[in-house]
């Protein structure tokens, strides 16, 4: 088994070129955020598998055509990693006839001159013709892009697209729609406010700002003790980390030597993100001198995951987010400051930690717990005793929860089962206090405690988890 990383074109080129000479296996490569596999027999590539427009085992498809495209696409950036494997079992969509691997990387390096032509025009090789003649050799690329024109014709791939520039030149062929690419969006980091104090702001009203301008990203508070990450998705904040700091009570009275910062990420991006600071690694910071990173992408490419790649170098962490096995988006963080990065070439020696994706909002069992709180102030006032006794006998029972100065605090971030638990133990003590005093004075008191949140419950919508918790 041979793997590694490329780093150019001269690197895949002797991947595939030198590496598969007179060889039988599998190779994989993850390069320009796609994955492709070539099966070989005596050096000759027999069987294919590719992720670029989503063709592989289907009827009518020029096989040879579609992976020499698929080669010239991973052409445009030959950043990546390779593993070979003697391994014939794998099943990919055959080849007409076998291909030598020198035949198809000089075809693939015509073709990508040539794409690289049209491109200005194109714009995206998922862009959609338009034909303005309806004669057959122009009306054949009707609805189709440029990848689907390549993959249904019987011409070679380089007259294909010869054809498109002469047709665009000419104006008989035209784009009339623009659709999303197999392949990762493009992706930019934002920074809306950097480093603001917060004496010089409202926080609440920005955060309203924020809701009401459907703001993705992260909102980080900091101080040199400590620092807060709001995590949002168009305008609702739906995580907090840390999880054991009071977001209610900070908010009604800020840190005025506290800093914020607000960082546009996109809505699709921010849960990966999340995760880092609120998920349970499956990976947890191994050393590079004990994992292979390439067969790390190649895995998640090839079993299209949803997962967060978390690198951790001596400048920094990197934040590498798989969508479907596609790498969708890659930053670098440097002294807490987000930036876009298009290397995959770590500084050895780094840690590997990898999240698969899973839920991380945290707003429902934090409402929760404040409630909780609010609820037991109420209760201490009227009944110091039972409080002792019956809610923390009742309280006991959740080991994520600690008791500081009078009131609970979570050691955890919640899962489904916690917030599940913190709702009981709301709906108990709510009960419990109701019995103690009456329900009409319980909400008499719990309004006028609650009345300096107003603003603040407004921006953070708790009445949905409140109306859960009623019902």
């Amino acid at each position: 088994m041979f793997y590694g990383y490329i780093g150019d074109s001269k690197g895949l080129n002797d991947v595939i070129s030198s590496l598969l000479q007179g060889r039988s296996g599998l190779l994989e490569l993850f390069v320009n955020r796609y994955f492709l596999s070539l099966k070989v027999k005596d050096g000759q590539i027999i069987e294919f598998k590719c992720d670029i427009g989503g063709f592989t085992n289907k009827k009518n498809i020029n096989n040879y055509n579609l992976l020499v495209y698929c080669i010239a696409e991973i052409l445009s950036n030959p950043e990546g990693f390779f593993a070979f494997y003697e391994d014939t079992k794998t099943k990919g969509a055959p080849l007409g006839s076998p291909v030598g691997s020198d035949e198809l990387m000089i075809q693939a390096t015509i073709v990508r001159k040539e794409l690289d032509e049209i491109m200005e025009k194109v714009i995206s090789p998922f862009a959609i013709f338009k034909a303005e003649e309806k004669k057959p050799e122009v009306s054949f690329f009707e609805g189709k892009n440029i990848v689907e024109a390549i993959a249904l014709s019987e011409e070679p791939v380089v007259s294909v697209v010869r054809r498109v520039k002469e047709l665009l030149q000419e104006g008989k062929l035209d784009i009339y729609e623009f659709r999303e690419g197999e392949g990762g969006d493009d992706f930019e980091i934002d920074y809306v406010m950097e480093k603001v104090p917060l004496r010089k702001v409202n926080i609440v009203a920005i955060l309203e700002s924020l809701k009401s301008s459907n703001f993705s990203g992260i909102a980080k508070i900091s101080s040199p003790t400590y620092t807060i990450n709001l995590f949002c998705e168009t305008g609702n904040i739906f995580a907090v980390y840390p999880v054991d700091f009071d977001i209610f009570e900070f908010f009604l009275s800020p840190d005025k030597n506290a800093e914020l910062s607000l960082v546009n990420i996109d809505k699709n991006i921010v849960k990966f993100i999340a995760l880092r600071y609120l998920g349970k690694p499956d990976i947890d910071t191994v050393s590079s001198n004990f994992m292979e990173i390439s067969k790390l992408f190649l895995g998640l490419s090839k079993h299209r995951r949803n997962a967060l790649l978390l690198i951790s170098e001596k400048r920094g962490d990197r934040f590498i987010v798989f969508r479907d096995g596609q790498l969708v988006a890659s930053l670098n963080e440097t002294d807490g400051v987000f930036r876009v990065t298009n290397s995959l070439n770590f500084e050895e020696p780094y840690f590997v930690s990898l999240f698969f994706y899973r839920k991380v909002e945290n707003i429902a069992p934090l409402v929760y717990l404040f409630m909780i709180n609010e609820v037991l102030s109420v209760f201490m006032k009227h009944s110091p005793t039972k409080i002792n006794t019956m809610v923390l006998r009742e309280v006991v029972k959740y080991p994520f929860l600690t008791l500081q100065e009078g009131k609970l605090h979570m050691t955890k971030n919640p899962g489904e089962t916690e917030e599940e638990q913190l709702l009981n133990l709301l709906t108990f003590i709510i009960d419990l206090c109701s019995q103690e005093i009456g329900e009409d004075k319980q909400a008499e008191e719990l309004e006028f405690q609650l009345r300096p949140f107003k603003d603040i419950f407004r921006v953070l919508d708790i009445d949905r988890y409140l109306k859960i918790a009623q019902e």
